[in-house]
């Protein structure tokens, strides 16, 4: 896109731009705040006696230390996955009030104040194998749905490569040479299968629960991919837990055995994979949490030690099955 960057909102200008995008109806009084928790976008709640929204902008640079820069156009890609989301399984995710190319800017319903961040509950030991087990249904029903008909909005993945591929995968590949050649291989696979919407960033911290119901967010990286890379990506903040919180690693693993099971008995057969191959990207992932771009802000220094033990374990012989995963991360805790 050529000319001047379009204009950063911000708590004072919010209110302003939903009223000209017919979103609010400028007859109310209006609060606004930023929400934390983001490095890739601006985040404001804007809430009224009638109205509560959430106004997401993508950012060109994330917030984060080192160099990371992405295409803002990513704002209207996830809204367009959450409106096939939302048809694939209604209520799973925050309805779209707007969407805005000019200002790369999405205005989605906000979850009421109650709900919890379901990373926030991981943290707190506190882990549902109920909950992980809807989410394994949710990434089933999405998988299987979109890969009969491919839609042509998902074709780019370059967001998902910025903001996933290069800061994950790569970068590790570059510090961890020793096993450069099953990265390159994860690498390689992911990107020839094509096969439906991928979130991407199917992560604890993008789940809301609450009043029985559970919404998923953030799917500014969605993309036609590779489904594997989803259930590792969920997978792999389970394990992250279980090495932060070595006294909760049964509940932890109970919720990625739910998950997992979940998801298999609500997949078409024709995307299910092996699970040593789920493995080898978790591998990757669970390595990149310690020494790529994005590293595991709750992760202690001999935590992040561990990780990355276990994760070059993993990524020189993947174990066959879940269970010799866990036992893996059992020892490894011990």
């Amino acid at each position: 896109m050529t000319g001047a960057a379009p204009a950063l909102l911000d708590e004072r200008t919010a209110v302003p731009y939903l009223i000209g995008r017919h979103v609010l109806s400028g007859d109310e009084p209006a609060t606004v705040s930023s929400l934390g928790g983001g490095v890739s976008n601006v985040v404001l709640a804007v809430r009224t006696p009638s109205i509560d929204v959430v106004v997401k902008q993508s950012l060109p640079q994330l917030r984060v230390q080192e160099e990371w820069l992405a295409k803002r156009e990513r704002a209207i890609t996830e809204a367009a996955a959450l409106q096939v989301a939302g048809e694939l399984a209604p209520g799973s995710v925050p309805a779209v009030l707007d969407a805005d190319p000019d200002l790369f800017t999405l205005t989605i319903a906000c979850a009421p104040g109650s709900w919890a961040n379901w990373k926030d509950l991981l943290l707190a030991g506190r882990a549902d194998p109920e909950i992980a087990a809807r989410l394994g249904h949710l990434l089933a029903v999405w998988h299987t749905g979109t890969s009969l008909s491919p839609d042509p909005r998902f074709d780019d993945a370059e967001a998902f490569d910025q903001l996933r591929v290069d800061p994950y995968y790569r970068t590790v590949l570059a510090r961890h040479p020793e096993v450069g050649d099953a990265i390159s291989a994860c690498m390689h696979n992911m990107a020839m299968r094509r096969r439906c919407l991928v979130h991407g960033d199917y992560s604890p911290k993008n789940v809301l629960v609450g009043d029985g119901q559970v919404w998923v967010l953030d799917f500014e990286v969605a993309h036609l991919g590779d489904p594997a890379f989803d259930i590792a990506f969920l997978l792999n903040h389970l394990v992250l837990k279980a090495l932060h919180r070595p006294a909760n690693l049964a509940d932890y693993r109970r919720c990625a055995h739910a998950f997992l099971d979940a998801y298999s008995g609500a997949v078409a057969p024709t995307l299910a994979d092996p699970v040593a191959y789920v493995l080898s990207h978790l591998g990757c992932l669970l390595l990149a949490r310690v020494d790529g771009k994005s590293p595991a802000e709750y992760l202690t220094g001999p935590e992040r030690d561990v990780a990355r033990a276990l994760a070059l374990a993993v990524l020189t012989d993947p174990p066959a099955d879940l269970a010799g995963l866990w036992r893996r991360v059992e020892a490894a805790t011990a």
